[in-house]
């Protein structure tokens, strides 16, 4: 991580505030006065002579007066920040535990050798309040001192002698009570101390405290005003890079593949905030979550260097990415591909969640890490996808969701999903059903995958479609009932209903909370009607005995991992009545089928007066037999209210009834009352409520008319 040195200005410093007044002029670091006490320099010579052996009087000159003017005038800059001589170290860069250095000049600008007391304090001065602090700077650190030449060069020799004959060392430690310095005309002293940052503090953190001067020469002057101390501000900030890092990966991937993989991508980007810094010499981990493994890609990332990628970690493969220097704003990328192993992820709506670690340090290299690194020894930085594992040392506000460095993992959903549409069934359905003889068809769904199925992550559809064969038969549009059956033994079956949107049916868990478990089914429960549904009235408004019609069942699954839509086809048969008579030639009149008679046929028969016809009418229920397995294929049902007639006006011309030949049967578990005759027909009925027509049951009418000899 980069150190001190880097300036980048957090505060918008306009004006620097004025330390000190000198005699006529203002300066922001300058301060001087004159002192009134300086005693003037008067100069009288003598001379003494003698003449010959005569000692002669004592000469003395005229007086020459010299009137001193001592001035002390003296500067003290703070050399680091937005300039060299101003009054401010301002936005000086330090990280955790780290020490920063403030430097400064004091130069004496006067011309008279005065003595300075030095101090540091842990406030900040109003005037000049580079930024509101956050911590102080300590009090009372040590000072260390050069005399120099102002501008910087060497002392002379000379210079060296005289500081040393008047006391004064030219290096040295300002410590305990020992702070002053002494400066003849035209010398200065680099000043410096060092405070170190405290561990615990935070990128954007500010520190401020001060440096004073006071002149020993100003202070003891009679000048007013006077201003013998000045002072530097030092304000340091907390600069760290902020990672934002984002994880991408293969949102879903399909366990029924042969060979299952997941594109992974990281990009760690130093975001730019107010206390941003470069990040150096960093590593990007990712731990790989179990069952995976690198493919032989390998990993690919931006000229960075993979300096680990076979170790493991509870057996979990780790990647660390080695990354020199990230400028702010800068990112670093990297990509790479992993084989899954599919029995890791084989149970219901598996996900892998792939978080990655960034660590850093203050100062210096992470280097190598191990496989299970330690804070403060490895790294002093480690932001990651799980924002609870941070020790980031940035706001927590940057991490958190919408921050600059808000950190996002990348997930990635198994699917193994299988269903089976099954069960096309056959029914058979009455000319005209109405509505309380539609037929029901049964269509099974079957979870044969991993996942929980018809949720609203992975909903299913369907749809019911007529086949278009016959317009006398479809399928009942709107809502339709579905059973689920819980995998288990003993599962209690649970029943809804669903209305379609636009004819299209959903499951998921509006329709079904908690969705189709692995080993579960749906049957789903659809009607089919004939003829006019709620009335039929007339030929036109019945389907036609022995007709089809087919209907097809599509299930379209959808969500991650969807697998192929699948359609069951379900048949729909017209069954009935049908109604057929015959007619048997009996010469001798006996009521039976003898040598020579003609047996029952529907073709026409020669006949003479005074022979007999017996007529039969076989009234027939088409549907099929009814199954008692489950779940029962053929559907066919009883006829009720049967009447079977013949009027006699048909024969009466040509032939005559034989008495008591009228007679009734009925086969297959069916029953008919006995045949009746009237004046105008002969017939034989059902009783409404005891008596039926089975499926494939058929009633028949019997009776014997004599051929008429006097026609």
């Amino acid at each position: 991580m980069k150190t001190n040195n880097f300036n980048y200005s957090l505060l918008a410093v306009g004006v620097a505030a004025v330390m000190g007044i000198s005699t006529g002029a203002m300066a922001g670091t300058t301060s001087g006065a004159t002192s009134n006490g300086a005693a003037a320099i008067e100069n009288q010579a003598t001379a003494s002579y003698s003449v010959g052996t005569v000692a002669q009087p004592t000469v003395t000159s005229n007086k020459v007066i010299v009137n001193v003017t001592e001035t002390a005038n003296f500067s003290l800059f703070a050399i680091d920040g937005g300039s060299a001589t101003d009054d401010k170290n301002e936005n000086i860069s330090t990280t955790p535990g780290s020490n920063i250095e403030f430097k400064h000049v004091l130069i004496n600008e006067g011309n008279v050798s005065d003595t300075y007391t030095i101090n540091t304090t842990s406030s900040n001065d109003t005037a000049i309040d580079t930024a509101t602090p956050n911590y102080t700077l300590p009090a009372n650190v040590d000072v260390a001192f050069v005399i120099r030449q102002k501008g910087g060069a060497t002392l002379t020799t000379a210079q060296g002698q005289a500081l040393s004959a008047a006391g004064q060392a030219t290096t040295g430690t300002l410590t305990g009570s020992n702070r002053t310095v002494k400066l003849l005309p035209g010398l200065e002293a680099g000043l410096s101390y060092t405070t170190t940052t405290p561990s615990t503090r935070t990128g954007g953190d500010i520190a401020v405290g001060t440096l004073t001067a006071t002149s020993t020469f100003i202070t003891n002057a009679t000048t007013t005003p006077k201003v013998p101390t000045l002072v530097n501000e030092n304000q340091t900030i907390v600069r760290l890079p902020t990672f934002k890092i984002a994880k991408t990966a293969t949102s879903n991937v399909d366990l029924s593949i042969a060979t299952p993989q997941i594109d992974y991508g990281i990009t760690v980007t130093n975001v730019t905030t107010d206390y941003s810094d470069t990040a150096t010499n960093f590593v990007i981990r990712d731990v790989l979550p179990l069952g995976m493994t690198l493919t032989s890609a390998g990993v690919t990332a931006n000229g960075a260097t993979v300096t680990s990628s076979g170790r493991t970690a509870d057996g979990r493969v780790i990647i660390d990415i080695a990354v020199p220097s990230l400028a702010v704003t800068a990112s670093q990328n990297v990509t790479f591909k992993v084989n899954v192993d599919k029995a890791q992820y084989a149970g219901a709506n598996a996900t892998a969640t792939n978080n990655v670690v960034v660590y850093d340090k203050f100062v210096g290299a992470v280097g190598t890490l191990p496989v299970n690194p330690v804070v403060n020894t490895n790294y002093d930085i480690l932001d990651s996808t799980v924002t609870a594992n941070d020790v980031t040392r940035v706001p927590g506000t940057a991490d958190e969701v919408g921050g600059v460095g808000e950190d996002t993992a990348g997930t990635t959903s198994f699917s193994n999903r299988a269903l089976v549409l099954s069960n096309p069934t056959t029914r058979e359905i009455a000319t005209a059903s109405g509505t309380a003889s539609q037929v029901t068809h049964t269509t099974i769904i079957t979870n044969n995958g991993q996942d929980v199925e018809g949720t609203d992550n992975s909903p299913l559809t369907f749809t019911i479609a007529d086949g278009g064969n016959n317009t006398a038969v479809r399928p009942v549009t709107g809502p339709v009932s579905i059973t689920y059956t819980p995998p288990g033994n003993n599962p209690t079956p649970v029943t809804t209903t669903i209305t379609p949107v636009n004819n299209v049916y959903t499951i998921n868990n509006a329709a079904l909370p908690g969705g189709i478990a692995k080993g579960g089914t749906v049957a789903i429960n659809y009607n089919v009607s004939s003829g006019n549904v709620t009335s039929p009235t007339t030929v036109a408004d019945r389907a036609i005995e022995g007709t089809s019609e087919t209907t097809v069942v599509t299930l379209t699954p959808t969500g991650n991992g969807a697998p192929a839509a699948t359609t069951v086809t379900d048949t729909t048969n017209v069954k009935g009545l049908i109604l057929e008579k015959f007619q048997a030639l009996d010469i001798n009149c006996n009521g039976t089928i003898d040598t020579g008679d003609t047996d029952f046929t529907k073709n026409a028969v020669d006949a003479k007066p005074d022979q007999c016809i017996i007529y039969r009418i076989d009234a027939k229920n088409t549907s099929s037999a009814i199954q008692t397995t489950t779940p029962a294929n053929a559907s066919g049902f009883n006829i009720t209210g049967l009447t079977i007639s013949d009027a006699r006006s048909q024969f009466a011309a040509g032939a005559e009834y034989v008495i008591n030949s009228a007679a009734s049967s009925a086969t297959n578990d069916s029953s008919i009352r006995p045949a009746t005759v009237s004046t105008p027909t002969i017939a034989a009925a059902m009783n409404s409520t005891t008596d039926k027509l089975s499926p494939q049951g058929t009633a028949t009418l019997r009776f014997t008319v004599k051929i008429k000899n006097n026609r």
